[in-house]
């Protein structure tokens, strides 16, 4: 009888170790046609990743300029680069389903975030209305981010060096042949400027919230999945540090998945 049990728990043991491993190592669909991971729609995903995936690229693609509340002022403009690092869960069917790899051993991150680095160029377009827009691509693979913002000041208490602005953003995936994905968002966003050592060293943190709508519509004959459209709520902490003409930035968002982001930019005026 003893033997009997302990061969019942050796069993238990291996099908549970067998079952964590094939939710930790899903098998990966390959594709030789790129040479990094790309997004392709495998004929497996469902409707409940399809509708994981719509929400979680959303925020993973939804345009973080990394700065204040205070309006930059008529003809200054910023040009930036950017970081966004969104922890996903690359063995999630969502993801797995999505992407095609060049080899079965060449995983999406290797780790918990996607990165999406980019460029962005800002501008003052009125004493109240800042204008950007971002771009990102992945050189091997097939798709990338662009995306469009404005952001109003309400109020820019000079005084007190406190501001608060809103914010409205665009963003979309591009290149994929298989699927289309925007954000919509909007932000809300208050700033108090700290000035250290002199005129040209400052640090500005702020904090707000974010409302957002992700729309994912599949254009692949592979699967036959409604449209996703995912209205969320993130939260915004972070600080803008100004020293002299450079501008540096980070900022954390807490969501379904979370982000940490930063940007290194320089501004200058016209």
């Amino acid at each position: 009888m003893k033997n009997f049990r302990f061969l019942l728990v050796a069993i238990a043991i291996y099908f549970t170790s067998n079952n964590v491993m094939a939710h930790d190592h899903p098998h990966l669909h390959v594709s030789d046609r790129w040479k990094e991971c790309s997004v392709q729609i495998d004929p497996s995903l469902t409707q409940e990743a399809w509708h994981q995936f719509a929400g979680e690229a959303g925020l993973v693609t939804y345009f973080r300029p990394l700065i204040d509340a205070k309006p930059m002022g008529i003809r200054r403009f910023e040009f930036s680069i950017l970081q966004w690092n969104t922890k996903i869960d690359e063995g999630d069917e969502a993801w797995n389903n999505t992407f095609v790899h060049p080899n079965e051993e060449h995983w999406l991150i290797g780790g918990e975030e996607l990165s999406f680095p980019g460029f962005s160029l800002r501008a003052g377009i009125t004493k109240k209305l800042d204008a950007a827009i971002f771009w990102s691509k992945r050189p091997s693979a097939n798709y990338g981010v662009i995306g469009a913002q404005v952001q109003y000041n309400l109020i820019d208490d000079t005084t007190h060096n406190w501001a608060l602005s809103t914010r409205a953003s665009f963003s979309s995936l591009y290149g994929p042949e298989d699927l289309y994905l925007t954000v919509y968002g909007t932000d809300f966003l208050v700033s108090k400027k700290f000035q250290l050592f002199s005129p040209k060293f400052s640090i500005s943190p702020y904090a707000g919230l974010t409302t957002y709508l992700s729309h994912a519509h599949e254009k692949t004959e592979v699967v036959s999945l409604h449209n996703e459209n995912i209205f969320g709520v993130q939260s915004i902490a972070g600080a803008a540090l100004e020293i002299s003409f450079m501008r540096l930035g980070l900022e954390y968002n807490v969501a379904k998945v979370n982000s940490f982001n930063y940007k290194l930019g320089v501004n200058f005026k016209f």
